[in-house]
């Protein structure tokens, strides 16, 4: 028999949560949504994607920088959240694969945008 998100009590989904959201160098938290569904929030912080990228990629830091705000869109460096919401209807086993997918890399949530800027950065002549 299926059990899907909605039908899990908060030890249950806390386990779920805690077992396979994992290895994620960041602040990150998650919370239950009406429904029955979780929401995972974890905190960006451009400044030091910024610094990281520059790093690996030896583009200078204000050019990530650049690229950093234009990829999230942002007006400033100031750290800003992601998030990633399953819905109450979302099977527990998906549920697990997804949340697994999501932090399979130690940017959780933030792997795309870094793989994005670096793809920029790289191809700009930076690195």
């Amino acid at each position: 028999m299926t059990e899907y998100l909605n039908e899990y009590l908060a030890d249950k989904a806390t386990l779920l949560v805690q077992e396979n959201f994992a290895g994620v160098d960041a602040e990150w938290w998650w919370e239950r949504r009406l429904g029955g569904g979780i929401e995972v929030c974890q905190v960006l912080d451009p400044e030091r994607m910024s610094r990281e990228i520059a790093q690996r990629t030896g583009a200078p830091v204000p050019e990530v920088r650049r690229a950093v705000e234009e990829d999230l869109g942002l007006e400033d460096q100031e750290p800003v959240v992601l998030t990633f919401e399953l819905s109450g209807e979302t099977p527990a086993a998906q549920a697990a694969h997804e949340l697994r997918d999501r932090s399979g890399d130690y940017r959780g949530l933030a792997s795309g945008a870094y793989r994005r800027v670096e793809a920029s950065v790289g191809s700009s002549g930076g690195g």
